[in-house]
């Protein structure tokens, strides 16, 4: 067990922790009653997380509690099992495709919510809503290819024309 002063340095290294990142994602990991990630569940899922910059911690609930008193909207003591947090990350959106992709495999794995720097606390439907966005380069090819479209309708539309009227291009 850890002494009161062990905690009390835990509580404020999570509270300098969470202003620091972009998103700080909620999780259990565990919940009574069902089996729980492994050792070696949780080994990968932070492997896979430190290179996206983000660590995952498991810390007692009273414990975030202490760290999150400026933080309106969350419950910690109402989310049920045992909670896990995913703190960092520079890219939020990967950060939350990859928790998701991982949950997919691995279904004790399950989510709260996030706590965005930018746009505070948001729930389990948009941080889903968030991970299957498509990848920024994804919505890049989508928007050239919607910008390509009319300019090649065109050019296929002049060269029938040109077709008809017998000259060439």
């Amino acid at each position: 067990m850890k002494s009161r002063q062990a905690k009390s340095e835990e509580s404020e290294a999570l509270k300098d922790k969470i202003p620091a990142s972009k998103m700080t994602v909620f999780t259990s990991f565990s919940r009574a009653g069902e089996k729980g990630l492994s050792v070696s569940q949780i080994t990968q899922l932070r492997r896979m997380l430190r290179e996206l910059g983000a660590e995952y911690l498991v810390i007692k609930k009273t414990l975030i509690d202490r760290a999150l008193k400026g933080y309106d909207g969350l419950d910690i003591f109402g989310m049920q099992g045992s909670v896990g947090l995913v703190v960092g990350g520079d890219d939020t959106f990967a950060l939350a495709k990859k928790l998701y992709e991982f949950s997919k495999k691995n279904s004790a794995l399950q989510f709260f919510g996030a706590l965005m720097t930018e746009s505070g606390f948001i729930g389990l439907e948009k941080f889903v809503e968030m991970a299957k966005m498509p990848s920024r380069d994804q919505l890049i090819g989508r928007l050239l290819g919607m910008m390509k479209y009319p300019i090649t309708g065109l050019a296929i539309v002049l060269a029938e024309i040109a077709k008809k009227k017998e000259i060439t291009v």
